[in-house]
C-alpha cells in the first residue's frame, strides 16, 4: 500500500509540473502591450494641423465620437483662417427650421439622441443641443437644436427614459462666430441629416415643408 501511495504522489507531482509549464507557455503567446489606435490628425485647407470638437470631445457615456458624426474640419476657424471670416449683410438676423414627425406618436427620445449624436451635436447651455465650433474667441455655439414645443428643452436623461416630441426646432443666429456662408451650409446639411435619420419632414419658419426650390434659395443666400 505504501508503494502505491508513493506512485500516486509522484504522478500528481508530474501533473502539477505539466500544468505549470503549459500555463507559462500560454501566457508568453499573449500580447503584453495593448495600445489604443492613435487619434487621427485633421488638416485644414492649407495643410496645417487643425482640430475638430466632434473628434476630440468624448460622448456623454464616455465612448468616442460616433463613426457617423459629421467632420467639422471644413468649418474650423483658427487664427490663420480668422481673416477669411465673412458676414453677409443680406442675411436675416436669424434662421429657424422645424423637423416635424409624420406620425401622432412623434419622435421617440432614444431615436432623437441617436440622431443628434450622429449629427455631431452636443448637449449644453439652455438644456438644448448645440453645434460647437472653434472661433478666434474659443469654443462657440454655431446653432442649436431644441424641442419643438414648450419648454423647448431636450434633456438626454428625459429622452432616454422615453420622452417624445412632435418635432424639433433649429435656430441659427447671424452673424455667426465663423464664416456665415459656411455656417448656413452646415446648418442646412445638419437639418437634412437629422430629418433623414428620424424620418420626419423639414419645414421652414412658417411650418411649411421646404421644397427643392426653397432649399436652393437657402444655399444661395450664402
Amino acid at each position: 500500500m505504501e508503494t502505491i501511495s508513493l506512485i500516486i504522489m509522484a504522478l500528481g507531482l508530474v501533473a502539477l509540473g505539466a500544468i505549470y509549464f503549459i500555463s507559462r507557455a500560454s501566457r508568453k503567446e499573449q500580447p503584453t502591450d495593448k495600445k489604443l489606435p492613435p487619434i487621427p490628425t485633421l488638416k485644414d485647407q492649407e495643410g496645417e494641423e487643425a482640430t475638430s470638437i466632434m473628434e476630440d470631445q468624448p460622448a456623454r457615456d464616455g465612448k468616442g465620437p460616433s463613426r457617423n458624426a459629421q467632420d467639422l474640419s471644413d468649418v474650423v476657424d483658427d487664427n490663420k483662417s480668422a481673416a477669411k471670416k465673412k458676414s453677409n449683410p443680406n442675411l436675416p438676423p436669424q434662421l429657424i427650421m422645424f423637423i416635424a414627425a409624420e406620425t401622432e406618436e412623434g419622435f421617440q427620445g432614444p431615436d432623437i439622441i441617436n440622431a443628434l449624436d450622429n449629427s455631431g451635436l452636443t448637449f449644453g447651455d439652455m438644456d438644448v443641443y448645440h453645434r460647437i465650433v472653434l472661433s478666434e474667441d474659443g469654443e462657440s455655439s454655431l446653432f442649436n437644436v431644441a424641442n419643438g414645443i414648450k419648454p423647448w428643452t431636450l434633456v438626454p436623461d428625459d429622452l432616454a427614459r422615453g420622452a417624445s416630441t412632435p418635432g424639433l426646432s433649429l435656430v441659427l443666429n447671424l452673424p455667426s462666430p465663423i464664416d456665415d456662408g459656411e455656417a448656413l451650409h452646415d446648418f442646412m446639411r445638419t437639418a437634412e441629416r437629422i430629418t433623414s435619420h428620424l424620418g420626419g419632414v423639414l419645414k421652414n419658419q412658417n411650418q411649411e415643408p421646404i421644397t427643392a426650390e426653397q432649399r436652393r434659395a437657402y444655399f444661395a443666400m450664402a
